[in-house]
C-alpha cells in the first residue's frame, strides 16, 4: 500500500487528483449508475452546491425532490452557456434516459427554451402528452456531448486540471460538443469527463487524451488508466466491463448490454458479476467473472484537507463468455 508519505516530495501533493494518481488508484467501478441525466444550462459562478447557486431555478428543486421520490438513480448536472452553443435569455436542457434494461446509448432529447420555460418543460419530460407543447424547442441534431468536470468551487482540482482538456476538445466542430460542467463525481480523478450519448466515464486525463477518445484512434488498451466506467451498469459490473472493453476495443461499444452482481463476499469484497450482451449483428450472450479485493492504494478525498483513505482496487478473474443458442 502506498502512503501518504511515500508521496510528499511530489509538488502540489495536497490537491487530491495529483495524489491519487501518483498512488496509483485504478479510477475503474466510479462511475455512478444512472439511469436519467437531467443537464440544465446555468450560467457561472456556481456555488459548492449548484443547485443553491444563485443562477439555478429556485422553482426547480421540488421538482428535482419529486422525481428523486420515485427514482434514486437519476442526475441533474449543470453546463456552462458556451459562445458557440448558447443565447441570451434561452437555457438548453439535455435529457439522457436509459432506454431498456439492455442498451448501448443513452436516449437522448434537447430542448432550447426561453428561461421561464425551464421549469415548466423539466415538469412535461416524463409525460409525452404534456411534452408535445414544447416540441417547437426540441432539437434534432444528433450530438455527441463531452461533459468536462470545471466545478472548481467544489475542489480546485476540477477547474485547475479541466481546462486543457475543455481546450482539446473545443477544437473539434459540431457534432462533436465540449461544456464545462457542474460535479460528476470523484474530483480526485480530475480532469474527468462523461461522453454522452454513450455514458461512459473517464479520468485522470493526459493532455492528448481527448483527441483519441473523439476519434478512438489507439487501442483501447492505451487508454484503460483512465476509463472509470460505463454508468449503465453498478459498480462492481463496470470493473468486468472494463476489462471487455479492453479485450474487444471500441467495437464492444456498440453492444447493447446490462449487468448484474450475482453474489458478494461481504467479509472479502468479492464479488460473481454477469454482463448479458447483444451485438449488432444479433449475437446475445454472456460473460461472467469474478471481481476480487486484490489490495489496496492511499488516496485523498479533498485538496489540501489531508483527509487521506484506503481504497480498495480491485483485479478480474475467470471471465468466460458464453453465447445463447438457438
Amino acid at each position: 500500500m502506498t502512503s501518504p508519505q511515500s508521496i510528499t516530495a511530489c509538488p502540489d501533493v495536497d490537491l487530491c487528483a495529483v495524489f491519487s494518481k501518483r498512488s496509483g488508484e485504478n479510477p475503474i467501478g466510479s462511475a455512478p449508475e444512472c439511469d436519467r441525466y437531467l443537464i440544465v444550462e446555468v450560467p457561472m459562478p456556481w456555488g459548492r452546491n449548484v443547485l443553491q447557486s444563485k443562477n439555478f431555478p429556485a422553482a426547480l428543486l421540488p421538482v428535482l425532490e419529486q422525481a428523486a421520490a420515485r427514482s434514486a438513480k437519476g442526475r441533474c448536472l449543470a453546463i456552462a452557456p458556451d459562445p458557440r452553443y448558447s443565447k441570451l435569455g434561452y437555457r438548453r436542457i439535455l435529457y439522457f434516459q436509459r432506454p431498456a434494461a439492455q442498451f448501448a446509448i443513452y436516449d437522448k432529447q434537447e430542448f432550447w427554451v426561453p428561461e421561464d420555460l425551464v421549469v415548466p418543460l423539466v415538469q412535461a419530460l416524463p409525460t409525452p402528452a404534456a411534452l408535445a407543447a414544447f416540441e417547437p424547442y426540441r432539437q434534432l441534431a444528433p450530438t455527441r456531448d463531452f461533459l468536462v468536470c470545471a466545478h472548481a468551487e467544489l475542489d480546485i482540482c476540477c477547474g485547475r486540471f479541466s481546462r486543457p482538456v475543455y481546450d482539446a476538445l473545443k477544437t473539434y466542430p459540431q457534432p462533436v460538443r465540449v461544456w464545462r460542467t457542474s460535479h460528476i463525481g470523484n474530483h480526485r480523478l480530475a480532469p474527468t469527463l462523461i461522453d454522452f450519448p454513450e455514458g461512459r466515464y473517464w479520468g485522470h486525463l493526459e493532455p492528448d487524451t481527448p483527441h483519441h477518445l473523439v476519434q478512438r484512434d489507439v487501442p483501447m488498451t492505451n487508454l484503460r488508466a483512465y476509463y472509470r466506467g460505463w454508468a449503465g451498469l453498478p459498480p462492481l459490473a463496470q470493473i468486468v466491463e472494463g476489462e471487455i472493453f479492453a479485450q474487444l476495443g471500441w467495437s464492444w461499444c456498440d453492444y447493447r448490454q446490462s449487468g448484474q452482481v450475482l453474489s458478494l463476499d461481504d467479509a472479502t469484497g468479492d464479488a460473481q458479476v454477469q454482463i448479458d450482451f447483444t451485438s449488432p449483428e444479433g449475437e446475445s450472450g454472456s460473460y461472467r467473472a469474478t471481481v476480487a479485493v486484490g489490495g489496496t492504494v492511499m488516496t485523498l478525498n479533498n485538496s489540501g484537507k489531508g483527509d487521506f483513505r484506503e481504497v480498495k482496487q480491485y483485479r478480474v478473474s475467470e471471465l468466460e463468455r458464453q453465447s445463447k443458442t438457438a
